[in-house]
C-alpha cells in the first residue's frame, strides 16, 4: 500500500508529530486557529508570507526537538 500526500498534509502530520498545537502556530504566525485549520483541510490558502512562515516554524521545531534529543 502507498499513501500520497499534498505538502500541506505533508506539514501538518509534521506539526502533529511534534506534539504542535495550532493555537501555538496560530498565534506565532498572526492567524487564527480557524483559518490554520482551513489551511492545513485545503480550504483556504494563506498569503505567502504566512505560508512561509508556518513552514519555517515545524521545520525549526523539529531541529530544535532534535538537538534538545542528543
Amino acid at each position: 500500500m502507498q499513501f500520497e500526500f499534498s505538502v500541506r498534509q505533508g506539514y501538518q502530520l509534521l506539526r502533529k508529530q511534534k506534539k504542535i498545537k495550532l493555537k501555538d502556530l496560530a498565534s506565532k504566525i498572526g492567524v487564527s486557529v480557524p483559518m490554520l485549520s482551513m489551511y492545513e483541510n485545503e480550504n483556504v490558502n494563506l498569503h505567502k508570507e504566512k505560508e512561509k512562515q508556518y513552514r519555517e516554524y515545524i521545520i525549526e521545531s523539529i531541529s530544535i526537538k532534535e538537538d534538545f534529543s542528543l
